[in-house]
């Protein structure tokens, strides 16, 4: 966020705001039926190409991989006829908003998932209650909805991203308020090329801050236009549909003035409460109509039984797969290591596991048997690095204690392979918490008890946001977070998000956060 600009800058930058004449928007209605009319069109081509991809795979990988499956040849008549098929996914993803909402980056694709997992379901029991079961196989099915979970999130992605480019996608919005929680508002807004908004400008009664310029969207300064009395005259000069209110702290009445006076005016409203800290993912809204009272229910969803089985059998799945394919990769990288420095190749370590209990957490080994001297004697050269490691507990930059393969192994994480075997013993999960050392337990404080409610895991919400970026105290907020808002989906966002930092170490998209 750029920094507040001195007094003169400050008018100097309202008089060239306010004399810039803002050109009006091409027609909204015909913006979003163009935009309904490409994104249908995108899946539509999705489709069929998730289709031939399936019926490739069937003829000439899955007789290799299962040799009790019969070849098969497919006609570009059950082409066509399996493709119109499915074309009924194009009704599920238009239930579920998909072409006139505008949602954040992973909540399209938890609706397009629901959508695939409908649409397959749907087809399948046709397919069996009807004459073209035998036509076309359930593997081929399965096939194009696996295909079409890998590729729709994908081409919609771009598609929106490349109709933003365009203009077509964009919406203008204006935010209320001018502080800390608008700042991150607007860079949430500005990071997600999925919700396609432009920030025109925020609006705070603050005169301090009046013509101070916040950040960059699209190309082009955003200022603060004036005071919360002309949010009325600003939509209408700047052609803005919707309105976020990010002011936390406003009074119940002013706040609710402000929506009456806005709503009759805009498309949408946000608003942020005054609610740090409760859980989001797993929030529901409710109330009662006749007395007009808003509830907001908070699920606990660690705390099920059910989904504390559901986390466990997914663990043991996952963390066998990973075991059985890893294991010539472990014993290579087990003679590297006694190639490349003394001592042992694993390295066990006690750590704070679920409940308290503590376990023995393993590793390959990455530093020296000697680190702690060599970390006293760096620490005592370099001041600066003694801070760092009392800030994030960690050294960010360059560790003495680490080996030459110890970086390889730790840039690829590969060093945490083994700890899938404290997975199938039941002592970690594949995600969760970090598995913190006893020492560290002051320093956690009142988080403590939250993160403890969850077993500690080999990846988890703190090392896909931020990792060597975040300090101690950030990632014990993160991790607490994670413990009070867990779902399967969110599982599945930091899995996802995990497999790509593995993959692509070097490359960082604010997109994925």
């Amino acid at each position: 966020m750029a920094t507040a600009m001195a007094a003169p800058e400050r008018q100097q930058a309202a008089i060239q705001l306010e004399s810039k004449p803002q050109r009006r928007p091409t027609s909204l209605w015909s913006r979003q039926v163009s935009n309904a009319v490409l994104l249908i069109s995108t899946d539509v081509a999705t489709i069929a190409l998730s289709v031939l991809m399936a019926f490739l795979l069937r003829i000439h990988v899955v007789p290799r991989i299962e040799s009790h499956a019969p070849p098969v040849f497919f006609s570009v008549r059950q082409y066509c006829l399996f493709g119109c098929i499915w074309l009924v996914l194009v009704v599920f993803l238009g239930v579920e908003g998909l072409y006139t909402q505008r949602r954040t980056l992973w909540n399209e694709i938890g609706h397009v998932t629901k959508a695939v997992a409908l649409g397959v379901m749907a087809i399948l029991a046709a397919l069996t209650l009807t004459k073209l079961g035998p036509l076309i196989s359930r593997t081929t099915n399965i096939l194009t909805a696996l295909n079409l979970l890998v590729l729709l999130p994908m081409v919609r992605y771009w598609t929106k991203w490349v109709l933003g480019k365009l203009g077509l996608w964009r919406k203008r919005i204006l935010i209320l308020g001018a502080a800390d929680t608008a700042r991150l508002a607007v860079q949430g807004l500005m990071s997600d090329a999925v919700l396609g908004y432009e920030v025109v400008g925020l609006l705070d009664d603050d005169p301090l801050r009046a013509g101070q310029c916040v950040g960059i969207c699209h190309g082009s300064p955003i200022f603060v236009l004036g005071n919360l009395a002309q949010a009325r005259a600003e939509l209408e000069r700047t052609h803005a549909r919707d309105v976020l209110i990010a002011m936390p702290d406003l009074p119940e009445e002013k706040l609710l003035a402000l929506v009456h006076r806005l709503q009759p005016f805009c498309d949408s409203i946000y608003v942020v409460p005054h609610l740090w800290g409760l859980p989001m993912m797993n929030l529901h809204v409710d109330g009662f109509l006749r007395e007009r009272v808003l509830m907001l229910k908070l699920s606990n969803n660690l705390a099920k039984p059910w989904n504390r089985w559901l986390k466990r059998s997914v663990d043991l799945v996952l963390s066998s797969l990973i075991v059985l394919i890893a294991l010539p990769i472990g014993i290579l990288i087990v003679i590297l290591i006694k190639l490349d420095s003394e001592g042992p190749a694993l390295f066990v370590q006690d750590r704070m596991g679920y409940g308290g209990c503590s376990f023995r957490c393993i590793k390959f080994r990455t530093m020296a048997v000697d680190g702690d001297e060599k970390l006293a004697d760096y620490l005592k050269q370099n001041p600066e690095a003694a801070e760092e490691l009392r800030t994030f507990a960690k050294l960010r930059n360059h560790d003495p204690r680490i080996t030459r393969f110890g970086y390889f192994l730790r840039r690829w994480s590969l060093d945490e392979l083994p700890q899938f075997l404290n997975v199938l013993r039941g002592e970690m999960s594949v995600i969760g918490p970090r598995p913190y050392l006893h020492h560290e337990k002051p320093r956690i404080g009142m988080g403590l008890s939250t993160i403890l409610e969850a077993r500690p895991g080999v990846t988890g919400f703190w090392q896909v946001n931020g990792r060597n970026h975040v300090t101690l105290d950030e990632r014990v907020q993160l991790e607490a977070w994670y413990v009070r808002n867990w779902t399967v989906w969110l599982d599945c966002i930091v899995l996802a998000k995990t497999l790509r930092a593995v993959l692509f170490p070097g490359t960082h998209s604010q997109a994925w956060e």
